[in-house]
C-alpha cells in the first residue's frame, strides 16, 4: 500500500476506460463511409444505444444484427451500417483523453493500485487492447462483455470488489457516467464523475492521493 493511498484513505482506484482513459466516438468509425445524416437516422431509428448495450453485455454480434433485421425489415441499410461500425470499430477510438496518460503515470508512480472496469464488448476489447499499453501496469481489468454484466448494474461492481478483495470505503471509482458513479456510490464506493483530467487531479490532490503542485514563481 502506498503512502499516498494511506494519506487519502484510498487503497485502490478503479478507472473507466471509454472517455476517461481513451476517447470513444462512435461516429468516427463510419465517418467518411456513411453520411452524418444517415448515421444520425440509424442511431435514432435503430436505437444504437440499445444495440451497443447488448454488445457490451456480450451478446453475439450476429444475433444483434438478426434482431435488428427482424425489427426493421424495411431498413436493410441499418444492418449494413451496424456491420460497418463493427468492422471499423477501431477508428471510433480517437486517442487518449487529454491529460490522462500523464495523470495515470503519476498515480502508478505513487504505488497505489489501479484497476479498470469498462463497458466493452469482449472480442472488440481484445482486438483493440494494444491501444491501451498503460493497462499492462494495472492490477486487474473487468470487461463487461466477458462477464455478461454491465454498469450501472450493482452486480458488476460487487464482482469487481470481490474479485480483487477491495474495501468499498477505501476504493475510488472514476467514471464519466453519473448513472454509473451513482450506482457505485450506492454500494459505499467512493466516486468521482469524470469531466476532465484537471478536475480529477484537483480531487486526487484534495484526497491526498497526489501531492499538490508547487506554485509558479
Amino acid at each position: 500500500m502506498s503512502a499516498a493511498g494511506i494519506a487519502g484513505g484510498v487503497d485502490a482506484i478503479i478507472l473507466d476506460l471509454g472517455n476517461v482513459l481513451y476517447t470513444w466516438e462512435a461516429v468516427a468509425a463510419v465517418a467518411g463511409r456513411v453520411s452524418r445524416a444517415d448515421w444520425d437516422e440509424f442511431c435514432d431509428g435503430a436505437d444504437f444505444a440499445s444495440l451497443n448495450r447488448r454488445s457490451d453485455l456480450g451478446e453475439d454480434f450476429e444475433a444483434i444484427v438478426a434482431g435488428l433485421t427482424v425489427a426493421h425489415p424495411e431498413r436493410p441499410d441499418w444492418a449494413d451500417i451496424l456491420r460497418l461500425y463493427r468492422a471499423c470499430f477501431r477508428d471510433s477510438l480517437t486517442g487518449p483523453v487529454p491529460g490522462m496518460v500523464g495523470l495515470v503515470d503519476e498515480l502508478l508512480a505513487t504505488g497505489i493500485t489501479l484497476y479498470c472496469l469498462t463497458n466493452y464488448n469482449g472480442p472488440a476489447f481484445d482486438d483493440t487492447r494494444d491501444l491501451f499499453p498503460q493497462l499492462d501496469r494495472f492490477a486487474g481489468i473487468v470487461v463487461s462483455g466477458k462477464e455478461h454484466l454491465i454498469k450501472p448494474d450493482p452486480t458488476i461492481f460487487r464482482l469487481t470488489l470481490e474479485r480483487f478483495g477491495l474495501e468499498p470505503s477505501r476504493t475510488l471509482f472514476i467514471d464519466d457516467s453519473p448513472a454509473n458513479t451513482a450506482s457505485a456510490a450506492g454500494m459505499g464506493i467512493l466516486t468521482h464523475t469524470f469531466t476532465g483530467a484537471g478536475a480529477l487531479r484537483a480531487e486526487l490532490v484534495e484526497r491526498g492521493i497526489l501531492p499538490a503542485r508547487a506554485a509558479r514563481p
